[in-house]
């Protein structure tokens, strides 16, 4: 198993000499295999392993096992081990599994590596295009669970779960069952159960070769992708403008993919194929004001021989204040803010960032529009408004009102989309307010 997994990590080039690799370890089988897979290895890897655990505190005293599991063997084998858990209060009645994945991942994008490597296994990807081919799929849902994605890495994706559990065996390895995974709640689980066994009884081989062809169907895929590209920039004519009869001279099945990409820049998932038509259509509509309206608010546009993409304009968010620690709700606007006592430098992203407590700690924080006379201050001491800050970021007119903006009194302490104040960025160490914003809408 070990040599097996050597030579999966260098063939797709997972790991680079020098890389600091943490290990997403719940317990199971597959990532306690992970775990003493790569660490075994780390010398041949030339990498430094650790590890992480997030307990999610769904299944009571069981989850608690898992991560006294987790604990005991890296403290038995010298394994550096972040721990993280889910506050009670953090699920609500539905979603429970999505809200899982938010808060597990929240906390791994707290921790400073290289590579954080998760333990999908070639089962859990032959139930990944099973699941996508049920609900409908095309060529990238058949491709299956990435191998690398942004700092993630699966370096279990060659190997079949019971093979695992041999290793741990032969390796004297402890694990822990997740007695949820008994059960047949899920499509994922059924699957697993009743589907796959019968597949793999007809070629025993089935998930590995199916994670081969899933390879190829990536480079493939990655390729089009390229394609698709190359015709969006031969088409732009400018921000959110292309020119209909450069996209529609290419082949029809290039053009749905343009705009499949086209698409995928406002939204955080792809859009239903109805969509993608629907766009793709107005590249050849006889009406040179046609549009079509796409979900949250945004409008597809034929403006004579050109193609725009617009948001609808956004409502002022009334100036209400945050609730700290807690969540507010304004109109399609969720603010969670979260305190932490020794800030660890994080980079800030659009939809999350850090203030320095001590600049509020004493003060209330509102959420609210843009206002006349806002300004943010820059490194350097000085200060821009806000409303020049967001033409330069090329914020569209339409949706600047719509935008977050906290502030304490008269000072801006952040914007969304444009940045923290300056004075309020908190050091390493120190108290810091942590704000994620979500949206039932995606303004631009």
């Amino acid at each position: 198993m070990k040599a097996e997994l050597l030579s999966w990590c260098r063939r797709l080039g997972l790991f680079s000499p020098g890389d600091h690799v943490i290990c997403a370890v719940s317990g199971g089988a597959d990532s306690m295999a992970m775990l003493w897979g790569l660490y075994s290895l780390r010398r041949e890897l030339s990498v430094t392993v650790e590890a992480a655990h997030f307990n999610h505190r769904l299944r009571g005293a069981e989850s608690d096992r898992d991560e006294a599991l987790v604990r005991r063997f890296c403290e038995a084998h010298g394994i550096p081990l972040a721990l993280g858990a889910a506050p009670p209060e953090a699920y609500g009645p539905a979603g429970v599994e999505e809200t899982a994945r938010r808060l597990r991942y929240a906390f791994f994008d707290t921790l400073s590596c290289d590579r954080l490597a998760t333990a999908h296994t070639a089962d859990d990807n032959a139930e990944t295009v099973l699941e996508n081919l049920l609900r409908g799929t095309g060529l990238r849902g058949l491709c299956g669970i990435p191998p690398v994605r942004g700092r993630i890495v699966r370096p279990m994706l060659f190997a079949r779960h019971s093979a695992l559990i041999d290793f741990l065996q032969d390796e004297g390895v402890p694990f822990a069952e997740d007695s949820t995974n008994a059960e047949d709640f899920c499509l994922r689980n059924r699957l697993r159960h009743g589907v796959l066994p019968l597949l793999c009884a007809e070629s025993p081989s089935f998930p590995a070769r199916l994670t081969e062809r899933t390879l190829l169907l990536r480079e493939e895929d990655e390729f089009l992708d390229r394609q698709a590209l190359a015709l969006l920039d031969a088409a732009a004519e400018g921000e959110e403008i292309w020119r209909c009869e450069a996209l529609r001279s290419a082949p029809e099945v290039l053009q749905r993919r343009a705009v499949r990409l086209l698409l995928r820049r406002y939204y955080p998932s792809d859009l239903a194929q109805r969509h993608v038509a629907s766009v793709q259509n107005l590249l050849s509509a006889a009406s040179p004001s046609a549009q079509v309206s796409l979900p949250q608010g945004r409008i597809a546009r034929r403006v004579y021989g050109n193609l725009t993409l617009c948001a609808a304009a956004c409502e002022t968010l009334p100036c209400t204040a945050l609730c700290i620690p807690g969540e507010t709700v304004c109109g399609n606007v969720k603010i969670r803010c979260s305190i932490v006592d020794f800030f660890e430098k994080t980079e800030n992203t659009r939809f999350q960032f850090a203030i320095k407590y001590g600049m509020i700690k004493n003060h209330t924080v509102v959420l609210r529009s843009r206002q006349t006379g806002d300004a943010l201050r820059l490194p350097g001491g000085h200060s821009a408004a806000v409303k020049k800050l967001m033409i330069d970021r090329r914020v569209p007119r339409a949706v600047r009102d719509g935008l977050c903006v906290f502030a304490a009194g008269q000072e801006v302490l952040a914007v969304e989309g444009i940045g923290v104040s300056e004075i309020c960025r908190p050091a390493a160490g120190e108290p810091a307010l942590m704000i994620q914003i979500e949206r039932g809408d995606v303004p631009w």
